[in-house]
């Protein structure tokens, strides 16, 4: 390397290009671009921005040809919605082979080594935080999988304080951003300040305020010194959390509907 290439290298650098017309701005400590093969390297600081999506990584590995974006290190991704931060995630755009269905628009982030994924602060004051082993991400429908080890806390802001309201875990989650409902599946435990369930399958209404419990379905309240009271078990529960009522359910589907 020459003396000149050896200062380049370690110069902050930022450029400008077009992918898949759309643009694309990009910074870090040392940066490399092969516009015959595609591959863009960042490392140091590394940032990447496309349209409303910012990632931030030690390191970032990007081939336009092949539509996916591998980071590393400390990573940080964020979008209008959500803050995805993990120590490794891959990003596959429209035209990738794996995910030939995407539409223009959409985007697949799947995120390793401790993600946790926090929705931005709404005009509710209400927020909700998953963690899990494996979150995957669809940007556009705003759909969140997350596989073992899951839990996804529903956080309440009140003043400068943000608390836990609902906390649920589980093997599995579905959640559909847009419409506030979540599916959990495996071993769910939902626990909140005066009441809990368990079961085996979960689907959980934010907005309604209700969830219905599936398969060694059990609700529970607890009294003022924390001990269990008022339990109810059966096969399918709904309870209206507002209205503080427990009632037992026939059939209940278990899946969601987007």
């Amino acid at each position: 390397m020459t003396f000149r290439m050896l200062i380049l290298s370690l110069l902050f650098v930022s450029f400008n290009y077009a992918a898949n017309d759309k643009k694309v701005v990009t910074k870090a400590l040392y940066s490399f671009f092969n516009q015959k093969s595609g591959e863009l390297i960042l490392k140091g600081n590394a940032q990447i921005v496309r349209e409303d999506v910012k990632l931030f990584a030690d390191e970032i590995f990007y081939n336009e040809k092949k539509k996916e974006a591998f980071a590393v290190g400390k990573v940080k991704l964020d979008s209008n919605e959500f803050i995805l931060e993990s120590g490794q995630v891959r990003i596959y755009l429209p035209g990738n082979a794996s995910y030939s269905w995407l539409s223009a628009n959409e985007m697949v982030i799947i995120a390793q080594k401790h993600p946790k994924l926090t929705q931005k602060v709404g005009k509710q004051k209400t927020y909700t935080q998953i963690t899990a082993v494996e979150i995957k991400f669809f940007k556009e429908g705003e759909k969140i999988e997350a596989f073992e080890n899951v839990r996804m806390t529903q956080m309440k802001v009140d003043g400068l304080k943000a608390q836990e309201d609902v906390v649920i875990t589980g093997k599995y989650l579905e959640y559909l951003s847009k419409r506030k409902k979540a599916l959990v599946k495996g071993d769910v435990n939902l626990e909140s300040l005066d009441m809990g369930a368990v079961g085996q399958r979960l689907i959980y209404y934010q907005e309604q305020e209700k969830f219905y419990v599936i398969d060694q379905a059990k609700v529970f309240q607890y009294d003022k010194d924390g001990n269990v009271e008022n339990e109810i078990r059966g096969n399918k529960i709904l309870h209206l959390i507002k209205e503080d009522r427990t009632i037992l359910m026939g059939n209940v589907e278990g899946s969601l509907d987007y």
